[in-house]
């Protein structure tokens, strides 16, 4: 069974992620056969298979296993050369590419939708960048839009690793439309003859069951601080049952890949895309070779016994010179 359909015609190009039964997680093959349709001009719509999920992320699972093996770090380097390439051809892609993202959308996920033209929404999508519930940090592009959310909001997504809704979404800025199932048949039919007025015809208001609007305040006034204890000090002050669960949610996280992501989205805010998925590449090496990334998939995803032993056991122990290893320049 291929792992990417692709089906051209009525000048359409339409993708199917096809590894329903791994919720569509990116595979080595299905990113370099994505890779072509990036390189022409043509109307793109990326959809999932099964039902589930649009795309649950890199294969992580794979990455992990390569670690294991004999020249495993550049293995697994590789894996994430040949995904950030597609994430660049994306960003520069000449026609309109849809994403219909209806299910699970994570990591690797948003990376092959957020560079795109429009993004749409559905009942069933669920959206999160869980990096830092397995020892890395948002990657694939991701932070350059998430950087550029309003509130704080990307802030947020970036250190809770937590997962939000429709609604979420298009609040933050990271989806543009909402389209339930019952209307995608239909949209893609419309879809041939302009992609604009196919969604001028089928979005419809997202339902407002979403965290964002309601926690707005609390999150932007909690997360505008430059260090991750700053952030800590405020949810715990404001002390009602929101902050003190998003406080909680944060310290169970790995304590590196909180402090390295929130210096990432922070210097993604005065960055092109270019800077961003560089600093990408770079500090994927570096979790390569450390052991929080192969410590969080072994307990979130191997042997899944949610207990992972962090590195480092506190935000304190990553000191201002830990983060200086990690966080320097493309160049270097």
């Amino acid at each position: 069974m291929d792992e990417l359909v692709i089906d051209r015609s009525d000048g359409l190009v339409h993708v199917t992620l096809n590894r329903p039964e791994a919720l569509n997680a990116l595979s080595v093959t299905m990113i370099d056969q994505l890779l072509p349709v990036l390189q022409g001009g043509e109307t793109v719509l990326v959809t999932g298979a099964g039902g589930k999920a649009f795309c649950a992320g890199g294969d992580v699972k794979m990455v992990w296993q390569a670690l294991g093996e004999p020249g495993g770090v550049e293995k697994a380097c590789d894996y994430f050369r040949h995904e950030y390439r597609v994430n660049a051809a994306l960003f520069v892609h000449a026609g309109d590419y849809v994403s219909y993202l209806n299910g699970i959308v994570m990591g690797g996920g948003y990376g092959i939708s957020a560079h795109g033209t429009h993004l749409i929404a559905t009942e069933a999508t669920a959206f999160a960048m869980p990096e830092v519930k397995i020892g890395f940090y948002p990657d694939v592009g991701a932070t350059y839009h998430m950087a550029r959310a309003p509130f704080q909001l990307g802030t947020y997504l970036a250190l809770t690793g937590n997962t939000v809704n429709a609604a979420d979404m298009i609040y933050a800025g990271l989806a543009h439309a909402y389209i339930p199932l019952e209307s995608y048949a239909s949209f893609k039919t419309a879809l041939p003859n302009g992609v604009d007025a196919a969604l001028e015809r089928f979005t419809i208001k997202a339902p407002k069951d979403g965290i964002f609007q309601k926690y707005e305040d609390i999150i932007e006034h909690c997360f505008v601080h430059n260090t991750a204890e700053e952030i800590l000090d405020a949810l715990d002050s404001d002390g009602s049952a929101f902050a003190l669960q998003t406080a909680g949610d944060i310290r169970a996280r790995s304590p590196l890949s909180v402090k390295i992501s929130l210096r990432h989205i922070r210097m993604a805010a005065n960055d092109d895309f270019g800077d961003v998925i560089a600093r990408d590449l770079v500090l994927a090496r570096k979790f390569m070779e450390n052991s929080d990334f192969k410590e969080g998939v072994r307990a979130a995803l191997i042997d899944r016994d949610r207990h992972p032993r962090w590195f480092y056991p506190s935000l304190e122990a990553v000191t201002p010179q830990v983060l200086a290893l990690y966080l320097s320049s493309p160049e270097d």
